[in-house]
Order: C-alpha cells, then sequence, then structure tokens
C-alpha cells in the first residue's frame, strides 16, 4: 500500500499537467494566461529561479509574450525584416518549426515597440496569429497553414499591440484606428469577428469616438451570458456576446491606454496612467528636476540653453536613462528644427527672462502628464454610460502605464515605472501598500501569480519574487543580464521569460 501511495504521488504532477493543460480555459494559450488573467490555478514555478534553468533558447526580436499548448510554445518575431511565427518544444526549448509571414510593408512603430508585439492565441488544435503589417495568420500546431486573412493596417501613433481572443466559434480582433472613416471625422475604429475555423467575417462594430489603442479585451461571463470588455482611449467598454452590441461604457481614462481590463471578485477592472506615464495624480517633481539638472555641466545647479546637448529632452520618463526610447519628448532628427524645438522649450520655462532654468522655476511651472491615473471598480448589468452609476471605486495613485495588474484573492497587485510595487483591496479601493522593489527604471512586463508568489520583470532584468498578502516581503531577485520587456508566461512547473535575445526556462520539475 505505501509503495502504491508513493506511485500515485510521482504521477500527480503529470496527471496535473495533463488535466490542466489539456482544459484551454485554464493553459496559458493568451497573453497574460487565461482570460488575460495573469494567474495559473496549479502552477508552481521555481521561486529561486537562476538555480532552476531548464534552457535557454537564442530568439530574434520581439514583444509577443509565449502563448503555449500541451507541449508547444509559440512566439512571434522579425528575423531579417521579415515577420515570423515560432514554435519551440515545452521540454527541451528547441525550435521545431518557422513560419514566414508574407512579405509586406512593415508598419510604422515606436523605437521602443515592435511590429511583432501581438501575442498569439492558442486553441485546441489551432495558433491565431496577427501581425499589424499584414493580418491575421491561421497554423496548426505542427506550422501549417490553415487559412489568412490581409486586413489594412489601421493608423497608430506608436504601432499595433493588441492580441487577438476567442469566444466560441469566433476569433475577436480590436483594431482601433487614428484615419477616419471615409467622409466622416469620426474615426475607422472597429472590432472584427471571425469565425475561427474559415477566417470569414462574422461580424462587424464600429467604435467611432476611438482612437488608436494599445489593449487587448477581455471576455466577462455572467449569468447572462458573456460580454467583451475592451479599453479604449478616454474609456472602458463592454459589448455583448455573441451580438458585439455595445452595452455600457465608463470615461474618464487618458488618451492612450494600454493594460488589459481584468476581473475578480464579480467586478471589471481597468487601468490606465496619465498621458505621459505619471502613475501619481499629483507627482513629486523632483526626479523630473534631477534628471535635467544632470546636464549642468558648470555645476552652479542652474541650466542653461547651451548645457542642453546630447540626449537633453523634456523628461517624461525620469527612471529611465537618457536617450532611451521611452525617456522624454521626441526630438526632430534635423539639427535645424532640433534646435528650434529646444529653443521653444528653453524660453517656454525660463518664465522671468534671466537665461537660466532654476529649480524653483521648474517646479513652480512644471505640468506633469495630462488627464488623470486612474484603477477603476465597475459593476455589471448597466446600460449606456455607467460611470456614476456602476463603478464601485476609484484609484488615483500608483496606477501603471505598461504593466496590466493581477488581481489575486481579493487584493490587485500593480507595478509602475521605478519599481513601486503597490497592493490594493479589490474590495474597498484602499492601498494596502506600496513599495520599491529596488532596482529603478522602466516596467513593460505585466506581473503574474503562481503558487501564492508574484513574478515581476523590470526592463534592466532584474526578476523579483514577492509574496502576495497585505504585507510587503520580498522573497527573492535576481539580475538576468538582459532586458526583459515582456510578460511573463507559467505552466504548471515553468516560468518563461522573454528577454532581448533570449527564451528562458525556468523549471521546479525536471
Amino acid at each position: 500500500m505505501k509503495f502504491f501511495i508513493h506511485f500515485l504521488l510521482s504521477l500527480l504532477p503529470m496527471l496535473c499537467h495533463h488535466s490542466v493543460q489539456g482544459n484551454r480555459p485554464y493553459s496559458w494559450n493568451q497573453l497574460r494566461g487565461p482570460n488575460g488573467s495573469g494567474f495559473l490555478k496549479g502552477s508552481r514555478p521555481p521561486i529561486q529561479v537562476e538555480k532552476h534553468i531548464a534552457w535557454k533558447t537564442a530568439i530574434p526580436p520581439g514583444l509577443s509574450s509565449p502563448a503555449l499548448s500541451e507541449k508547444k510554445i509559440f512566439l512571434t518575431a522579425i528575423d531579417k525584416g521579415r515577420l515570423v511565427t515560432l514554435a519551440l518544444d515545452q521540454k527541451t526549448g528547441k525550435i521545431v518549426w518557422s513560419q514566414k509571414a508574407p512579405e509586406v510593408p512593415i508598419e510604422k512603430f515606436h523605437k521602443a515597440s515592435s511590429p511583432a508585439t501581438p501575442t498569439p492565441y492558442v486553441d485546441e488544435n489551432k495558433l491565431f496569429v496577427y501581425f499589424g503589417s499584414y493580418g491575421l495568420l491561421c497554423y496548426d500546431h505542427e506550422g501549417k497553414e490553415l487559412w489568412k486573412k490581409a486586413i489594412p493596417t489601421p493608423k497608430s501613433l506608436y504601432g499595433m499591440s493588441t492580441s487577438p481572443v476567442v469566444y466560441k466559434d469566433k476569433l475577436i480582433l480590436v483594431l482601433d484606428n487614428d484615419a477616419n472613416a471615409p467622409k466622416s471625422k469620426l474615426s475607422k475604429s472597429k472590432i472584427l469577428a471571425l469565425n475561427k475555423n474559415t477566417g470569414e467575417t462574422a461580424w462587424e462594430t464600429p467604435r467611432p469616438f476611438q482612437r488608436s489603442g494599445w489593449s487587448t479585451p477581455m471576455i466577462k461571463k455572467h449569468k447572462g451570458g458573456a460580454e467583451l470588455v475592451i479599453l479604449g482611449n478616454g474609456r472602458v467598454c463592454g459589448y455583448d456576446l455573441p451580438t458585439g452590441e455595445e452595452k455600457w461604457h465608463v470615461t474618464g481614462f487618458s488618451r492612450e491606454t494600454i493594460a488589459m481590463p481584468f476581473t475578480g471578485n464579480g467586478l471589471i477592472f481597468g487601468s490606465a496612467s496619465k498621458l505621459g506615464g505619471a502613475s501619481d495624480a499629483q507627482t513629486d517633481p523632483q526626479p523630473f528636476w534631477k534628471a535635467v539638472i544632470s546636464f549642468d555641466s558648470n555645476h552652479d545647479n542652474k541650466l542653461e540653453r547651451k548645457e542642453m546637448t546630447g540626449h537633453f529632452t523634456f523628461p517624461f520618463r525620469p527612471e529611465l536613462p537618457p536617450g532611451h526610447p521611452g525617456y522624454g519628448m521626441p526630438l526632430p532628427k534635423d539639427n535645424n528644427q532640433r534646435k528650434r524645438r529646444l529653443d521653444g522649450m528653453f524660453h517656454w520655462m525660463d518664465k522671468n527672462k534671466d537665461g537660466f532654468w532654476t529649480k524653483k522655476e521648474f517646479v513652480s511651472n512644471i505640468s506633469i502628464g495630462h488627464g488623470k491615473p486612474l484603477l477603476v471598480a465597475i459593476r455589471s448589468g448597466g446600460k449606456g454610460n455607467v460611470t456614476d452609476t456602476h463603478v464601485e471605486w476609484e484609484l488615483n495613485r500608483g496606477i501603471p502605464e505598461i504593466p496590466t495588474p493581477v488581481f489575486f484573492e481579493n487584493r490587485i497587485y500593480m507595478v509602475c515605472n521605478g519599481g513601486v510595487l503597490a497592493s490594493v483591496d479589490a474590495s474597498k479601493g484602499t492601498i494596502l501598500y506600496r513599495e520599491r522593489l529596488g532596482g529603478f527604471g522602466q516596467y513593460s512586463a505585466s506581473p503574474v501569480v503562481a503558487n501564492g508568489y508574484l513574478y515581476l520583470a523590470s526592463e534592466a532584468g532584474l526578476v523579483s519574487v514577492v509574496k502576495t498578502g497585505d504585507k510587503f516581503e520580498i522573497t527573492h531577485q535576481h539580475d538576468l543580464g538582459e532586458s526583459i520587456n515582456v510578460s511573463p508566461s507559467l505552466d504548471l512547473s515553468t516560468l518563461y521569460l522573454r528577454s532581448e535575445k533570449h527564451l528562458w526556462a525556468f523549471r521546479k520539475y525536471k
């Protein structure tokens, strides 16, 4: 009997693997895992990650997250100017196939982004891939193309990043667009729903008041059915499924929304920082002044126009190094235009026209971001504008610019630039703690939760493992030595991290 019990226990990880991975809603088959939740039930990856490196595979650049089937990992990338989809073996990390997308002109995109940013969606036997430069591609898990659909590239400020999702037999893609509809001042933005087996259009829903956005939708199930929740510029909207009809919206968000909506305790949550990335309604000007005065070459604690050299620009994200694509106000490449822009910037801030910026002058005149940072909790069931009727609470501090917060056990965890982690009571919207992780800089990767721990990764490559709960407790940290811009992925025993040049697997069970 004792032998039999030990035998069953030895099989438990394998049995759990098949039961969870075989059930698609409970596997990491899309951006941020099951329905974009950032959480996989039963997952137990290692805590001291550097001691459990299962493999490390060199891959071409891209910003899509790993999406998993039972045996494979799927990614997109751009390789020698061609958009490609890759499949890797989960056990070994070996690239088992690579498929090129049709050759097309590459869309315009921000230096900090990539034309291979949307994350694939995986179902039982198909893989769905979206490239803003081309459109949609459908493969089987062995890399055979099943169908493809060219889609005109929407006009976007920074390039396309929204990822496809699936509801029953429909593949759904949000195509928000800065271009106007013909003979109209309203936009071409829309939701596109396709038959996932054929690629044929099932329905389209216009989003005429939306402009370019970078969020991926979430599906909220309820007693009456389900709705598609989309965060876009200025508002979060709910659409009926399967019809696609708009039901409700909540306003108050900034122009640029990136995070996914998420759900917990029956509520819908949406978040966005100020335009420009500021996480608080009242922002501390000291880091911005510190970034500006670092160009003070004569060390008199004033800034002259002649000292605005090199990578100088007005900082939006002072935690980043000057020269980083997201650091500050973009300046023209042409030297004459650049000079005129810097002249205008200097004279606008130099209110008393004495030829200097002083700290007092800078702090009293600085305006950091536009709009307000916002995290809201929304009750389902409303119609029309429900901002005043269905918002349970809102929070205006510690709101991330890029990462999506994660809900776990009635708490919301969110990390913003500068490495500040906040825990929020999801019932009340009150901050339980707000602490620095150590290691500054940008955070683009969304946190994920496994086995009672948060896994976080900074752009600089600092991986932090933090215990969930009401108290801040860092359990482990490791510097990966490579930049990380992509949200982690999980299976039952493995943490997958895509860095600038590699895909890493940290596995507890070998």
